[in-house]
C-alpha cells in the first residue's frame, strides 16, 4: 500500500464510534470540525488493524503474558529511529504516559514538596503534581523572536534552589511546539544534577519533529547513575492511544525499581491484549506509514501557515519545530479563553482552550492539524467567520 496524499486525505468517519474528538456533544455540536483534542483522523497503518483481527479471530481473551517479545520490538525500534541502545530490564512497562508522570511523582516526593514544570505545559502535568497533593512550581517559559519559546534557565536554577526534589519536562513540548535542542537538554541536566533533582521527560511526541530539527532523547545525553527516566509510548506516534500502552526506559535501575513499587503498590495493571498486539505491530511493521504520515503533516503544516495568512493575519503562530499541534495567540481578536471557546462552538469549530496549559495559555489556542487537509482548511475557515463577528 502507498502512503501517500491520498491515503491521509482520505481520512476515516469516527462519528458514532465513542470518539473522544468527535462524539462529545459537551464539547463541540453536531457537524462541528474538532481541531482540539490531541489525536489524528487517519487510518492507523494496516498491519496494526490485521494483527488486531487475527489476535480477536481467537475467541478467548483470558489473562496475557507481557512477553520478551513485546519489550524487543520496542527497544529495536528505539535504537533504529533514535540510536538508542538499552537492555529489557531498563524498562518499565505502563499503561500510559500519564501515568508514568503520576507514580513518578508519587514516587520521589512527599505530599507538600515542590515538582517544576516548564509552562504552558500539558494539562495533566500540573495535575499529576496538585492531584497527589504536591506543590506545582511553574517556570514560565519566555517567547523570544518570532514567537519561538525559550527555557529561561536563571528561573529554573532558582525553582531548583527553592526545594525542587523533582522535575516534569515535555521533550518534545506541547503545546508550544518546540523541539529541545541538545544545549539545551544538556544545560538542563547539568541544573538537576547540580541540585539532586530528579527528572522525567514525556517524549511521546518524538516521532514528530520537523526538518531541520532532530528530537533528542534525553537519555542519549545521560551519565551512569542520573536520575532520569524517560515515558515513552506508540499511542501518539501510531494513533493508538485508546488501546493503552506506555514504557518507563531508564538505565538506573533504582529509579526503575522503585517507580515498579509504587506502581504495583496503586494497583497499576498493564499487559492489555490488544494493546500489546498493535504495539507491537506498529513497532515491526508501521514506519512506512509513519514517513508517509510526516510527509503529509508538513504539508498541513505549510498549509495552515497559509491558511492563517490568509484568513486570520492577526494571529501570531509560535513555530512549530515538532508535534502537530500549532500554539495560535489569538489575543488580538479576543483576550479570553472562554470567549474563543464560546465563539468557535457557535461557528462550529473546536480547538484547545490555552488555559487548559496554564494561566499562561490565556488568549492562545491549540489547534491540531493532524487531519485531513480539508477539514483542516474548513476548520480555519470557520475560525475567521467566529473572529469576524461582533
Amino acid at each position: 500500500m502507498n502512503f501517500d496524499r491520498e491515503f491521509f486525505d482520505a481520512g476515516i468517519d469516527r462519528i458514532g464510534t465513542d470518539c473522544e474528538k468527535w462524539d462529545d456533544r459537551a464539547v463541540l455540536n453536531e457537524g462541528a470540525v474538532p481541531l482540539w483534542v490531541a489525536d489524528m483522523d487517519f487510518r492507523c497503518a494496516p498491519a496494526i488493524g490485521e494483527a488486531i483481527a487475527r489476535r480477536a479471530a481467537h475467541e478467548c481473551y483470558g489473562y496475557t503474558m507481557i512477553t520478551d517479545e513485546d519489550i524487543a520490538a520496542f527497544l529495536a525500534y528505539n535504537e533504529r529511529r533514535h540510536g538508542l541502545r538499552n537492555a529489557a530490564e531498563d524498562v518499565l512497562m505502563l499503561p500510559c504516559v500519564v501515568t508514568g508522570l503520576k507514580l513518578f511523582v508519587r514516587c520521589f516526593t512527599e505530599p507538600g514538596e515542590r515538582v517544576a514544570i516548564l509552562t504552558p505545559v500539558y494539562g495533566p502535568f500540573t495535575m499529576s503534581i496538585e492531584q497527589n497533593g504536591r506543590t506545582a512550581v511553574r517556570v514560565p517559559l519566555t517567547r523570544g523572536r518570532g514567537d519561538r519559546y525559550q527555557i529561561d534557565f536563571d528561573r529554573l536554577e532558582e525553582a531548583f534552589r527553592s526545594g525542587v526534589r523533582v522535575m516534569l519536562m515535555c521533550s518534545p513540548h506541547n503545546p508550544v511546539g518546540r523541539c529541545w535542542t541538545k544545549e539545551e537538554l544538556e544545560k538542563v541536566l547539568v541544573l538537576t544534577r547540580r541540585y539532586g533533582v530528579k527528572l522525567c521527560v514525556d517524549e511521546i511526541h518524538a516521532e514528530f519533529v520537523f526538518a531541520p530539527q532532530r528530537f533528542v532523547p534525553i537519555l542519549s545525553l545521560t551519565e551512569a547513575g542520573d536520575e532520569v527516566v524517560s515515558l515513552m509510548s506508540a499511542s501518539k506516534t501510531f494513533n493508538i492511544a485508546g488501546l493503552q500502552q506506555a514504557y518507563a526506559l531508564s538505565p538506573n535501575h533504582v529509579l526503575l525499581e522503585a517507580l515498579g513499587k509504587e506502581r504495583d503498590a496503586a494497583g497499576v495493571v498493564m499487559g492489555n491484549i490488544f494493546a500489546l498486539t498493535a504495539t507491537r505491530a506498529a513497532w515491526t511493521e508501521g514506519e512506512a506509514w509513519l514517513d508517509g504520515l510526516m510527509d503529509y503533516l508538513t504539508d498541513n503544516l505549510s498549509l495552515l501557515k497559509r491558511l492563517l495568512k490568509e484568513h486570520l493575519p492577526f494571529a501570531r503562530m509560535s513555530p512549530v519545530e515538532a508535534t502537530y499541534l500549532a500554539w495560535l495567540d489569538l489575543s488580538a481578536y479576543e483576550g479570553s479563553c472562554a470567549r474563543l471557546s464560546q465563539k468557535f462552538t457557535h461557528a462550529g469549530v473546536a480547538l484547545t482552550s490555552g488555559t487548559f496549559f496554564g494561566p499562561e495559555g490565556e488568549g492562545f489556542m491549540r489547534l491540531n492539524f493532524g487531519c485531513p487537509a480539508a477539514q483542516l482548511a474548513e476548520g480555519v475557515k470557520r475560525m475567521k467567520h467566529a473572529l469576524n463577528q461582533q
